[in-house]
């Protein structure tokens, strides 16, 4: 089984090590670490290259951003990958993280899959602060439409999974790269979550939102969070890039879905309400799908499409 792992960096000098190493100890000898640094002013890709590694290809880049620099490593994986991770940069992989994914894609056969799995969270010293909790819900395409279970981070691909986003290329809206993903592979074959943790996920800065400040602090950082990020603009950017990439290959229910609550509804006053009031449920929680209703009330909603983007 051919396996390729891409890992996107960014001034990451000071775990990268430690992630490089667990992933280099189970890739087997005829996998690759593909590495796209987006324009890090550290050591990033000096630690990186210390590994001397023949498995290791580095790509020095321009920034970017991780989620256009992941997509673009995406489309320089070779086809012939029976399968496909995704790495972080301050990560630490458990053993076995590759042969277990390996192993519940390969139940999947020629039908693109998505697999994804819980995460051990750590501080920055790896002391275990816990286990991230299960989905309630679970994986759909309705549900992937308005939120995101897949971190990233813990993604695998197969290989018809790989060549089904390649024909999307690089769409401008998307700025996270496992959310387009899950979006993507939900309408046409399985996303596959394992509830065992395969990682240890660093918490720290850059990846915390609203830990320790309570159920209440936590939400409201997270609202001021996604309305700062402009978060329903994105989802809405997003769903339109998987109508102009995908429209055609989506099922009737799917695109009834999309036509009925997203797409083509400028200059009508009643779809702001029409989606804030459907009885179709988006969130995986009650507290988060008021929250979404709630950020949609106050967005406007008269968003264009971009032109097409390339494909890869």
């Amino acid at each position: 089984m051919k396996t390729v792992v891409l890992m996107s960096t960014y001034n990451g000098a000071r775990f990268i090590r430690e992630q490089v190493a667990s992933i280099l100890s189970q890739l087997p000898s005829n996998g690759l670490l593909l590495v796209r640094d987006d324009g890090s002013r550290d050591d990033t890709v000096d630690a990186i290259e210390a590994f001397a590694d023949p498995r290791i290809v580095i790509e020095r880049g321009a920034n970017i951003g991780f989620g256009a620099s992941f997509l673009t490593l995406l489309c320089q994986a070779p086809d012939d990958a029976d399968l496909v991770m995704f790495s972080d940069q301050d990560d630490v992989w458990l053993p076995g993280k590759i042969a277990r994914a390996g192993e519940y894609l390969g139940t999947c056969g020629d039908t693109p899959a998505l697999y994804c799995t819980a995460q051990r969270l750590v501080d920055e010293s790896l002391a275990v602060l816990g286990t991230s909790p299960p989905w309630p819900r679970g994986p759909s395409m309705a549900s992937a439409v308005a939120e995101n279970i897949v971190t990233g981070c813990t993604a695998a691909l197969n290989r018809s999974a790989l060549a089904f986003l390649k024909k999307g290329g690089i769409p401008r809206e998307v700025r996270f790269h496992d959310w387009w993903m899950y979006l993507a592979i939900s309408t046409v074959g399985r996303v596959l979550v394992d509830d065992e943790p395969t990682i240890l996920y660093r918490q720290h800065g850059r990846n915390t939102i609203g830990r320790g400040a309570g159920w209440w602090g936590r939400h409201v950082q997270i609202v001021r969070f996604l309305i700062r990020n402009d978060w329903v603009g994105m989802l809405l950017g997003q769903v339109h890039a998987l109508w102009r990439c995908y429209g055609p290959q989506l099922a009737p229910s799917q695109r009834q879905l999309i036509e009925r609550y997203f797409y083509f509804q400028e200059g009508r006053a009643h779809f702001r309400w029409r989606l804030v009031f459907s009885l179709q449920r988006w969130r995986q929680s009650a507290g988060q799908e008021l929250m979404f209703r709630g950020l949609l009330m106050l967005h406007r909603l008269g968003w264009r499409p971009e032109p097409r983007q390339p494909a890869c």
